[in-house]
C-alpha cells in the first residue's frame, strides 16, 4: 500500500467528517439516563406482611428503598451536570460519541450493586465486599467522564469563546473527582465505612451548582441561555 493511499484512507476516516452539533448526543444521553433512573423502580416491592406488621414489612424492605434513593441521587447528579456541560460544547465527533457510550454504560449499571451494599451495612462478613464492589462501580463513570472531557479538550470540541483558565479548572475538577473516587475504593480495603463516607462526600459535592462559564472578552453570549452554536452561526 502506497503512502498516498494511506493518506487517502486517513482522509476518508477523519474524525472531522463526523463532527456535528451536540444536540443529538444530548437527546440520546437524556434518554439513556432517564431509563437508567427508572429501571430501579422495577425492583421495588410493596410489603405484604401479616396483619399488624405493616411497619415491620416496610422495615424489611428498607434496603430496596435506600438503594433506589442512592441510585436516583447518583444518576440524577450525572444528568444535571451533563445538562450543564452540553452548553460548553460547540460540537462532538465519532470519538467523543463512543466515549459517551462508555460513560452512559458505566452510569447505567450503578444501581445494581446498591442493594447488596445496603443489605450488608450492618457489618457482617460481606460488608467489605459489598462496599468495594459498589465503590469500584461508582468510580467508573467518573473516570469515563474525565477521559471523555480530556478527549474533548484535545480535539477542541468545547466552545472556543470559553477562557482557557475556565476549561483548565474544569479539567482539574473532573480529574480530581475521578482520582478521589478511586482513593475511596482503596481506603475501603482498610476501612469500608471510611471509603463509603469519602465517596458520599465526593458525590454530594456535586449538589453545588457548577461555576458559571467564563468567556473571552468581547465574546460573551447575550444571555446564559445561548448555546455555543448560536454565536458561531
Amino acid at each position: 500500500m502506497s503512502f498516498s493511499h494511506v493518506e487517502d484512507v486517513m482522509a476518508i476516516t477523519s474524525m472531522t467528517g463526523t463532527e456535528r452539533k451536540p444536540d443529538r448526543l444530548e437527546a440520546f444521553s437524556d434518554a439513556v439516563l432517564a431509563i437508567a433512573i427508572t429501571l430501579p423502580v422495577a425492583e421495588l416491592h410493596a410489603p405484604q406482611p401479616e396483619d399488624g406488621r405493616l411497619a415491620a414489612g416496610y422495615l424489611d424492605l428498607a434496603p430496596e428503598y435506600a438503594a433506589y434513593v442512592l441510585s436516583v441521587v447518583l444518576i440524577g447528579l450525572y444528568w444535571a451536570h451533563s445538562h450543564f456541560s452540553g452548553k460548553l460544547l460547540q460540537k462532538t465527533d465519532h470519538g467523543y460519541n463512543l466515549l459517551s457510550i462508555g460513560f452512559l454504560a458505566a452510569v447505567s449499571i450503578t444501581p445494581f450493586p446498591a442493594r447488596p451494599l445496603f443489605e450488608h451495612l450492618s457489618g457482617d462478613a460481606d460488608s467489605q465486599t459489598a462496599a468495594l464492589v459498589y465503590l469500584g462501580v461508582a468510580a467508573a463513570p467518573a473516570s469515563w467522564w474525565f477521559v471523555r472531557w480530556q478527549y474533548a479538550m484535545i480535539k477542541c470540541l468545547p466552545d472556543p469563546r470559553l477562557t482557557d483558565a475556565y476549561l483548565r479548572r474544569l479539567t482539574t475538577k473532573y480529574g480530581i473527582t475521578a482520582l478521589l473516587y478511586w482513593i475511596a475504593f482503596v481506603i475501603a480495603f482498610w476501612s469500608w465505612r471510611s471509603g463509603l463516607l469519602a465517596a458520599a462526600l465526593i458525590t454530594l459535592s456535586y449538589l453545588v451548582p457548577a461555576a458559571r462559564p467564563e468567556y473571552k472578552p468581547g465574546h460573551e453570549p447575550v444571555n446564559d441561555l445561548d448555546e455555543a452554536d448560536d454565536e458561531q452561526s
